[in-house]
Protein backbone atom coordinates (compact mmCIF):
# COMPACT_ATOMS: atom_id res chain seq x y z
CA UNK A 1 0.00 0.00 0.00
CA UNK A 2 2.76 2.39 0.84
CA UNK A 3 4.43 1.64 -2.46
CA UNK A 4 1.20 2.30 -4.36
CA UNK A 5 0.73 5.61 -2.71
CA UNK A 6 4.26 6.53 -3.73
CA UNK A 7 3.48 5.76 -7.37
CA UNK A 8 0.30 7.80 -7.25
CA UNK A 9 2.15 10.68 -5.57
CA UNK A 10 4.80 10.49 -8.29
CA UNK A 11 2.21 10.68 -11.02
CA UNK A 12 0.59 13.64 -9.28
CA UNK A 13 3.92 15.43 -9.06
CA UNK A 14 4.58 14.77 -12.74
CA UNK A 15 1.13 16.09 -13.57
CA UNK A 16 1.65 19.23 -11.54
CA UNK A 17 5.06 19.76 -13.13
CA UNK A 18 3.54 19.29 -16.54
CA UNK A 19 0.82 21.82 -15.86
CA UNK A 20 3.39 24.25 -14.53
CA UNK A 21 5.45 23.72 -17.65
CA UNK A 22 2.39 24.27 -19.86
CA UNK A 23 1.52 27.39 -17.85
CA UNK A 24 5.06 28.69 -18.16
CA UNK A 25 4.99 27.97 -21.88
CA UNK A 26 1.73 29.89 -22.29
CA UNK A 27 3.14 32.84 -20.35
CA UNK A 28 6.28 32.81 -22.51
CA UNK A 29 4.18 32.62 -25.68
CA UNK A 30 2.07 35.55 -24.49
CA UNK A 31 5.18 37.58 -23.70
CA UNK A 32 6.68 36.83 -27.11
CA UNK A 33 3.44 37.82 -28.82
CA UNK A 34 3.38 41.10 -26.91
CA UNK A 35 7.03 41.78 -27.82
CA UNK A 36 6.28 40.96 -31.46
CA UNK A 37 3.29 43.31 -31.44
CA UNK A 38 5.41 46.06 -29.91
CA UNK A 39 8.12 45.50 -32.52
CA UNK A 40 5.54 45.72 -35.30
CA UNK A 41 4.17 48.95 -33.84
CA UNK A 42 7.70 50.36 -33.58
CA UNK A 43 8.39 49.33 -37.17
CA UNK A 44 5.19 51.03 -38.37
CA UNK A 45 6.12 54.19 -36.45
CA UNK A 46 9.63 54.20 -37.94
CA UNK A 47 8.21 53.69 -41.43
CA UNK A 48 5.88 56.66 -40.92
CA UNK A 49 8.76 58.81 -39.65
CA UNK A 50 10.88 57.77 -42.63
CA UNK A 51 8.07 58.68 -45.03
CA UNK A 52 7.68 62.08 -43.33
CA UNK A 53 11.42 62.75 -43.46
CA UNK A 54 11.52 61.77 -47.14
CA UNK A 55 8.61 64.11 -47.83
CA UNK A 56 10.32 66.97 -45.96
CA UNK A 57 13.59 66.34 -47.81
CA UNK A 58 11.73 66.41 -51.11
CA UNK A 59 9.98 69.68 -50.22
CA UNK A 60 13.29 71.19 -49.05
CA UNK A 61 15.01 70.21 -52.29
CA UNK A 62 12.13 71.58 -54.32
CA UNK A 63 12.22 74.89 -52.41
CA UNK A 64 16.00 75.12 -52.76
CA UNK A 65 15.70 74.59 -56.52
CA UNK A 66 13.03 77.30 -56.68
CA UNK A 67 15.24 79.74 -54.79
CA UNK A 68 18.27 78.95 -56.98
CA UNK A 69 16.20 79.46 -60.14
CA UNK A 70 14.85 82.77 -58.80
CA UNK A 71 18.36 83.87 -57.87
CA UNK A 72 19.71 83.14 -61.37
CA UNK A 73 16.76 84.88 -63.02
CA UNK A 74 17.23 88.02 -60.90
CA UNK A 75 20.97 88.08 -61.51
CA UNK A 76 20.33 88.07 -65.25
CA UNK A 77 17.77 90.88 -65.03
CA UNK A 78 19.95 93.05 -62.77
CA UNK A 79 23.21 92.77 -64.67
CA UNK A 80 25.06 96.07 -64.80
CA UNK A 81 23.15 97.67 -61.90
CA UNK A 82 25.70 96.93 -59.18
CA UNK A 83 23.17 94.74 -57.37
CA UNK A 84 24.12 91.35 -55.97
CA UNK A 85 21.68 88.50 -55.39
CA UNK A 86 21.96 85.81 -52.74
CA UNK A 87 19.84 83.32 -50.83
CA UNK A 88 19.41 84.53 -47.26
CA UNK A 89 17.48 82.72 -44.51
CA UNK A 90 15.32 80.82 -46.99
CA UNK A 91 14.55 83.85 -49.17
CA UNK A 92 16.08 85.61 -52.18
CA UNK A 93 17.76 88.91 -51.34
CA UNK A 94 18.80 91.70 -53.72
CA UNK A 95 21.52 93.92 -52.25
CA UNK A 96 22.51 97.40 -53.43
CA UNK A 97 25.67 99.13 -52.15
CA UNK A 98 25.02 102.18 -50.01
CA UNK A 99 27.30 104.20 -52.31
CA UNK A 100 24.93 103.54 -55.23
CA UNK A 101 21.97 104.89 -53.28
CA UNK A 102 23.28 107.59 -50.92
CA UNK A 103 26.09 110.02 -50.36
CA UNK A 104 28.11 109.44 -47.20
CA UNK A 105 26.00 109.87 -44.05
CA UNK A 106 22.93 110.93 -46.07
CA UNK A 107 19.42 109.51 -46.48
CA UNK A 108 18.42 111.32 -49.67
CA UNK A 109 18.50 109.05 -52.70
CA UNK A 110 21.10 109.90 -55.31
CA UNK A 111 19.39 110.73 -58.66
CA UNK A 112 21.48 108.15 -60.52
CA UNK A 113 20.19 105.36 -58.24
CA UNK A 114 16.57 105.78 -59.25
CA UNK A 115 16.83 103.93 -62.56
CA UNK A 116 18.09 100.87 -60.71
CA UNK A 117 15.33 101.15 -58.12
CA UNK A 118 12.71 101.38 -60.89
CA UNK A 119 14.19 98.23 -62.39
CA UNK A 120 13.95 96.40 -59.09
CA UNK A 121 10.40 97.70 -58.57
CA UNK A 122 9.40 96.27 -61.94
CA UNK A 123 10.69 92.86 -60.89
CA UNK A 124 8.88 93.07 -57.55
CA UNK A 125 5.62 93.90 -59.31
CA UNK A 126 5.93 91.10 -61.86
CA UNK A 127 8.14 88.20 -60.82
CA UNK A 128 7.47 88.55 -57.07
CA UNK A 129 3.96 90.02 -57.06
CA UNK A 130 2.61 87.43 -54.59
CA UNK A 131 5.31 87.90 -51.96
CA UNK A 132 6.18 90.33 -49.21
CA UNK A 133 9.28 92.53 -49.52
CA UNK A 134 11.41 93.57 -46.56
CA UNK A 135 13.70 96.52 -47.23
CA UNK A 136 16.66 96.30 -44.89
CA UNK A 137 19.10 99.08 -44.08
CA UNK A 138 22.65 98.10 -43.04
CA UNK A 139 25.72 100.14 -42.11
CA UNK A 140 29.36 99.60 -41.20
CA UNK A 141 30.46 99.99 -37.58
CA UNK A 142 31.70 103.59 -37.82
CA UNK A 143 29.85 105.72 -35.25
CA UNK A 144 27.62 108.57 -36.40
CA UNK A 145 29.66 111.78 -36.46
CA UNK A 146 28.36 114.47 -38.82
CA UNK A 147 24.64 114.02 -38.12
CA UNK A 148 24.66 112.79 -34.55
CA UNK A 149 21.97 115.35 -33.67
CA UNK A 150 19.70 113.72 -36.26
CA UNK A 151 20.62 110.03 -35.96
CA UNK A 152 21.44 108.75 -32.50
CA UNK A 153 23.09 105.59 -33.86
CA UNK A 154 23.55 103.46 -36.95
CA UNK A 155 20.18 101.88 -36.23
CA UNK A 156 18.41 105.17 -36.91
CA UNK A 157 20.53 105.84 -39.99
CA UNK A 158 19.94 102.38 -41.46
CA UNK A 159 16.19 102.58 -40.79
CA UNK A 160 15.99 106.05 -42.34
CA UNK A 161 17.75 104.83 -45.47
CA UNK A 162 15.43 101.83 -45.74
CA UNK A 163 12.45 104.17 -45.31
CA UNK A 164 13.72 106.48 -48.06
CA UNK A 165 13.92 103.54 -50.45
CA UNK A 166 10.48 102.30 -49.41
CA UNK A 167 8.87 105.69 -50.06
CA UNK A 168 10.40 105.85 -53.52
CA UNK A 169 9.29 102.30 -54.37
CA UNK A 170 5.73 102.97 -53.22
CA UNK A 171 5.21 106.59 -54.25
CA UNK A 172 7.21 106.70 -57.48
CA UNK A 173 7.31 103.09 -58.67
CA UNK A 174 3.86 101.84 -57.69
CA UNK A 175 4.82 98.96 -55.40
CA UNK A 176 1.84 98.19 -53.16
CA UNK A 177 2.30 99.49 -49.59
CA UNK A 178 0.46 96.41 -48.31
CA UNK A 179 3.34 94.12 -49.20
CA UNK A 180 6.42 96.12 -48.31
CA UNK A 181 8.01 97.05 -44.96
CA UNK A 182 11.37 98.12 -43.53
CA UNK A 183 13.95 96.97 -41.01
CA UNK A 184 17.02 98.83 -39.76
CA UNK A 185 19.86 96.56 -38.63
CA UNK A 186 22.58 99.16 -38.23
CA UNK A 187 26.01 97.51 -38.06
CA UNK A 188 24.82 94.22 -36.60
CA UNK A 189 24.48 92.04 -39.70
CA UNK A 190 27.79 92.57 -41.53
CA UNK A 191 28.59 90.58 -44.65
CA UNK A 192 32.30 91.44 -44.49
CA UNK A 193 34.98 92.38 -41.99
CA UNK A 194 34.77 96.00 -40.84
CA UNK A 195 38.55 96.16 -40.41
CA UNK A 196 39.11 97.25 -44.02
CA UNK A 197 37.63 99.97 -46.23
CA UNK A 198 36.50 97.32 -48.70
CA UNK A 199 34.71 95.42 -45.95
CA UNK A 200 33.05 98.55 -44.64
CA UNK A 201 31.82 99.41 -48.14
CA UNK A 202 30.24 95.96 -48.49
CA UNK A 203 28.46 96.34 -45.16
CA UNK A 204 26.92 99.69 -46.12
CA UNK A 205 23.99 98.41 -48.15
CA UNK A 206 20.23 98.17 -48.63
CA UNK A 207 18.70 94.74 -49.18
CA UNK A 208 15.38 93.77 -50.73
CA UNK A 209 14.43 90.45 -49.15
CA UNK A 210 11.62 88.69 -51.02
CA UNK A 211 9.71 86.92 -48.27
CA UNK A 212 6.94 84.36 -48.96
CA UNK A 213 3.51 85.44 -47.71
CA UNK A 214 2.94 84.34 -44.12
CA UNK A 215 6.64 84.50 -43.23
CA UNK A 216 7.03 88.27 -43.24
CA UNK A 217 6.94 88.72 -39.47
Amino acid sequence: MVKGHGVVRGFCLIGVAGMLAVGAGCAETKRLRQENQQLNENLTSLQQENAELSSKASRYESELNRLENSKRALEAKLQGTGATVRIKDGAVSVSLPGSVLFDSGQTTLRPQSKATLRRIAGILKSDASAEMVRIEGHTDNDPIMKQKDKYKSNWELSAARAAAVLHYMVEECGVSPTRIYIAGFGQYQPVADNKSKTGKAKNRRVEFVIVPRGAGG
